[in-house]
């Protein structure tokens, strides 16, 4: 063995204290949540993170999407997108088209 090999210490450090199981904090159980409180309806579509998607777009349509989120002071494409769905539901559709809309996305 060389010098270097024998000044290595093995893992990466030694314990001061060995580990005993009974020492473990007990588990605390979460109290479900009933089907009625799991039902929240929102205006806002709010994105976990495993429902991520990709929207291709061209470089001039990125570029105005990042210009648009800085001016809304937002931080997020979907954000900047439902500001513009909104947007446009609320000011180009007629009431009979607004509802058809709502019904179709529901």
């Amino acid at each position: 063995m060389s010098n270097l090999e024998t000044l290595r210490k093995r893992g990466n450090f030694t314990p001061k204290q060995s580990f005993v199981e009974s020492e473990k904090e007990p588990k605390v159980e979460i109290n479900q949540p009933t089907q009625s409180a799991e039902i929240i309806e929102t205006d806002k579509y709010i994105p976990s993170p495993n429902q991520r998607k990709t929207l291709k777009v061209s470089p001039q349509t990125k570029k105005e999407l990042e210009e648009l989120k800085r001016y809304l002071k937002v931080e997020y494409n979907y954000e900047a997108i439902q500001f513009l769905i909104d947007n446009y539901v609320n000011t180009q559709l007629s009431s009979q088209e607004k509802n058809r809309f709502k019904d179709n996305t529901i």
